[in-house]
């Protein structure tokens, strides 16, 4: 057997992805802060968790589609890859963000044990309710391909 997947769509690179509006409210944020075990949060600036939620929310499509345009089979396995969080302010509780989101680039290698991995960057940049950047995320969603005929 072999790996046969399909090429990534040349024309991912630089797709403008929809973008969303979030707001963080008390209770999501009150929910993240009992999870990740943040006992000094003061119920007023949100968890810097929340960065990666609202990119993930914030690509104005789901990871589903993410998987459809990356053309994800059955016997392939998502992987997150790499994330790089840029906060420039914090996130407030209550407010809400509006976001930017772009496919910056597309990629395929080889890895040791021969499988393919396509890779999609996805650059997500968050403005609050005045239109000042709040951060940006940039998160690598990798695609290892499973083995065809």
């Amino acid at each position: 057997m072999s790996v046969i997947a399909p090429q990534l769509d040349p024309t991912l690179a630089g797709r403008e992805l929809p973008g969303d509006t979030t707001t963080i409210t008390g209770f999501e944020s009150a929910i993240a802060d009992h999870a990740l075990l943040a006992p000094t949060a003061d119920g007023k600036t949100a968890h810097p968790l929340w960065f990666l939620v609202l990119a993930l929310r914030g690509m104005g499509i789901s990871v589903d589609e993410l998987c459809d345009l990356a053309q994800k089979q059955h016997d392939d396995t998502l992987l997150f890859g790499t994330c790089e969080i840029n906060q420039s302010k914090p996130l407030i509780v209550g407010a809400t963000y509006r976001t930017a989101a772009r496919i910056t680039e597309t990629g395929r290698r080889s890895t040791r044990d021969g499988s393919i991995l396509d890779s999609i960057t996805v650059d997500v940049h968050l403005s609050d309710e005045t239109g000042s950047e709040a951060g940006s995320v940039v998160s690598v969603y990798l695609f290892k391909r499973g083995i065809r005929s």
